[in-house]
């Protein structure tokens, strides 16, 4: 318990302070959950008995978000290369699956192993796919709108009030009012009462978030170490309508419980608890960030087209 709180009280403020910094170490950030996390689910395969290409799954990873972070801020990753060819290329997602999947292929034509082929492509394109790609929204999140950073910290606000008030909502409702759990074989202790308490809790911050912003803000940025960070960006404000806050609060309910259901599953499969033990009483990166990964891209469509 207390290994647990003492990860919060570090961890919850160090991740605000990454918000409100800025460009290098949001991105080093990035990396960092996007490298251990897929670390943690190559070697929960590993472990299995599964083959993977972990070291080319690891290294297109975490080139992913680089890119991305290079080409949200008008530069090409190529043009540092010395060779004029790769100056003309643009980084784009398409192109980039279509790499990785040719890149996987090749290491299957000239391994002398036949079985398990196909599986080990299979699962190597799913982890990139799953952890890097998903999370990487976070970059788009950050710099393809405005209020950017402030988006981002509320999109993760959102996520742990929503698995606050689901908790809190089982706890006190669970089995009460709907006899059927929301996922018996996946996580017998989830409850529908729990998931509408993350809906509700997820809207009511959302309708004060703002002003909840505004003072967490004014409270990070009053230290020394923190104040040079801060910018008027700093302050911008969401300024959701009612309806468009239900509408996000019901999303990232639903996504939210997804992507730990997601998660959850894979880990039941494996017949293990955590996807690893880096974060004491909170098991592995993939543990704490499988909601991230789903809400996230919604957060980012949401704001694009139902938002703007």
């Amino acid at each position: 318990m207390l290994s647990r709180l003492f990860i919060i009280v570090l961890f919850v403020p160090f991740l605000l302070w990454i918000f409100l910094k800025g460009d290098v170490m949001f991105l080093v950030f990035t990396l960092a959950i996007i490298g251990v996390s897929l670390h943690e689910f190559y070697k929960m395969l590993k472990d299995k008995g599964f083959e993977v290409a972990s070291r080319i799954g690891l290294g297109l990873g975490l080139f992913l978000p680089l890119a991305i972070y290079f080409q949200q801020n008008s530069k090409n990753i190529f043009s540092y290369f010395k060779f004029e060819f790769f100056k003309q290329i643009n980084f784009d997602m398409g192109g980039f699956i279509v790499f990785a999947i040719i890149l996987l292929s090749l290491r299957q034509v000239f391994k002398v192993k036949i079985e398990n082929a196909m599986a080990e492509i299979s699962y190597t394109m799913f982890g990139i796919i799953y952890v890097a790609y998903l999370f990487s929204y976070i970059l788009l999140l950050k710099y393809e709108f405005p209020n950017g950073r402030v988006l981002v910290t509320m999109t993760f606000i959102l996520i742990w009030t929503c698995d606050s008030a689901a908790f809190i909502g089982g706890k006190t409702l669970g089995g009460k009012i709907f006899k059927r759990r929301l996922a018996p074989k996946i996580s017998p202790n989830k409850s529908i009462e729990g998931a509408i308490f993350g809906v509700l809790g997820v809207f009511g911050v959302i309708l004060i978030f703002d002003k909840l912003y505004l003072a967490i803000a004014n409270a990070i940025c009053k230290f020394s170490i923190i104040s040079k960070a801060c910018s008027p960006e700093t302050y911008q404000s969401i300024g959701l309508k009612a309806w468009e806050a239900f509408l996000l609060a019901l999303a990232i309910g639903v996504f939210a419980e997804l992507g730990d259901l997601v998660e959850s599953k894979i880990k039941r499969e494996f017949g293990i608890k955590d996807s690893g033990n880096l974060l004491l009483g909170h098991g592995g990166f993939l543990d704490r960030f499988d909601s991230a990964l789903f809400v996230l891209p919604i957060v980012y469509f949401f704001m694009k087209y139902v938002a703007h």
